[in-house]
């Protein structure tokens, strides 16, 4: 059997990568086609000829996924199957026509098991993990357990995104050491994740550290432009600390190249950042949301106080390793006073990169029940209404609306050359301009290049392959009348 993976955004999706490498062992076939990338790209699905088609995404890619799942409907007529973070939350999706499955939760082995069965031609209505139609009937089948022991899950295949230039030139080597996170955050997929898993097992699993240093080294030695590793665990520094001296001593040893990882403030203690400054670690991901207690704590609920955040940003510092802070304004309960709080926090920190977007409450999380009790949302907001990005506007009704999203354009220009509160306070009074706009893209740009080890050619590649998507506005994108501006919820799922 052949599936064929579709997505819009030009990246290595590790998620993608690893399921094609447990459906390659099961002796299927993959590929995978990226939208942007491609000329002709119904032109190309003909030729590849798949038995099923695959997405994975999130609520943003929803509208994108659908308008081009009915095309496929239309001059394939292939099964369509839809997993990854939406359909986990919203698998009555299954309902409409262009769909035919939907993968809930981890989906190695739930699509594995489909492909094996129809090749087989065996019946495929109880698969666990999958919601189907046959037959005029709609099959619901539970959730199967989580996969305990990483360790038996084959590495991912990075392979199979070489056929674009693009990325397989890319000097970054992608890795995951974990899978799950414990905390509650609001804003993030993660809390309804864990319930739909309870019971199922542990949220937090571990690879062994001889697993992960085995496959670093194996990837290394096939690929020798990569220069730089990324560990995309959700919260890397989460763990036992003889897990840390083992990994660490071993990657300082053996391996020998700089890496970014995630982090909590609460988590961070120089004992452990020590030891990985002195493993290569060069750059840290951190979340701190916002600066206000009241709006971290009770509405966010992060979990970390003021006096963590500063203590770790200073920890991370001492040891010269870069730090990105995420930062979101215009939660609930936000004012343009608290939004300059969260502002003033990041000039005091003065990380290399204070990521900043605005808050879009994403359906199946708390946050939008949150907005909905406090009357801050219109009456039909819903999934047609989302925009691709967080960083165009806040959905949110509130007053000093147009201030707060003029102050997330130049936060990282604010917190670059450290502009003083007062002065920024006079300048997020200007009406909304296209120089704000050109001020946030130019300085997200060097952020990121500076936080990922990116070259310019590489960034201005991927502006160029995504320029046409990104200049459209939702209805232009999706044929519907809206104007709304609201976002995704894959990074914000990340912190």
């Amino acid at each position: 059997m052949k599936i064929l993976f579709i997505q819009q955004d030009i990246f290595r999706n590790y998620g993608v990568m690893l399921l094609a490498a447990v459906i390659k062992k099961g002796g299927h076939k993959f590929d995978i086609l990226i939208e942007s990338m491609e000329k002709d790209l119904i032109k190309e699905i003909k030729r590849i000829n798949p038995d099923v088609v695959g997405f994975s995404i999130t609520t943003t890619r929803y509208i994108w996924m659908a308008d081009l799942a009915k095309r496929i409907k239309r001059e394939l007529k292939k099964p369509i199957l839809v997993g990854g973070p939406h359909p986990t939350f919203f698998p009555e999706i299954i309902k409409e026509s262009f769909i035919d499955i939907v993968c809930r939760g981890e989906g190695e082995y739930a699509i594995s098991e489909l492909l094996d069965k129809m090749q087989a031609k065996e019946d495929i209505t109880g698969i666990p993990n999958l919601w189907l139609k046959k037959g005029g009937e709609i099959h619901r089948n539970p959730i199967r357990n989580l996969v305990e022991d990483l360790d038996t899950l084959p590495y991912a295949d990075r392979d199979i995104y070489d056929k674009y230039s693009l990325l397989k030139d890319d000097k970054v080597g992608a890795f995951m050491s974990s899978r799950g996170c414990p905390y509650r955050c609001t804003f993030c997929f993660n809390k309804g994740y864990n319930e739909i898993y309870q019971g199922k097992g542990s949220i937090v699993r571990r690879r062994s550290p001889s697993s992960m240093m085995k496959e670093i080294k194996e990837i290394l030695a096939s690929n020798k432009k990569i220069k730089y590793i990324f560990f995309y665990d959700d919260t890397f520094v989460l763990g036992k600390k003889e897990w840390f001296n083992e990994f660490l001593t071993r990657y300082k040893n053996e391996v020998k190249l700089p890496f970014s990882v995630t982090a909590r403030a609460d988590l961070v203690n120089e004992d452990l950042i020590k030891m990985m400054r002195k493993a290569g670690c060069n750059s840290i991901r951190m979340g701190i949301e916002s600066a206000n207690p009241k709006i971290r704590e009770e509405i966010l609920k992060k979990g970390i106080t003021n006096e963590q955040i500063i203590s770790s940003a200073k920890i991370i510092k001492k040891y010269g390793i870069k730090l990105q802070v995420y930062n979101i304004l215009g939660a609930p309960g936000e004012t343009l006073e608290t939004a300059l709080e969260t502002y003033e926090m990041s000039c005091l920190i003065h990380p290399t990169h204070a990521w900043c977007s605005l808050m879009h409450p994403y359906p199946g999380t708390e946050i939008m029940e949150i907005a909905k009790q406090k009357g801050l949302l219109r009456k039909d907001y819903d999934i047609n209404n989302l925009d691709h990005s967080f960083f165009n506007g806040t959905p949110l009704k509130r007053e000093n609306k147009k201030d707060i999203e003029n102050h997330q354009k130049l936060f990282q220009f604010g917190n670059v050359f450290r502009i003083p509160k007062w002065m920024m306070r006079l300048l997020i009074k200007f009406p909304s301009n296209p120089l704000y706009s050109l001020i946030f893209q130019a300085h997200y740009a060097m952020g990121i290049k500076s936080m990922e080890n990116l070259s310019w050619f590489y960034l201005v590649k991927v502006a160029l392959h995504s320029k046409n998507y990104f200049k459209s506005k939702p209805a232009e994108r999706t044929g519907k009348k809206n104007d709304s501006d609201n976002g995704s919820n894959d990074k914000a799922g990340k912190r």
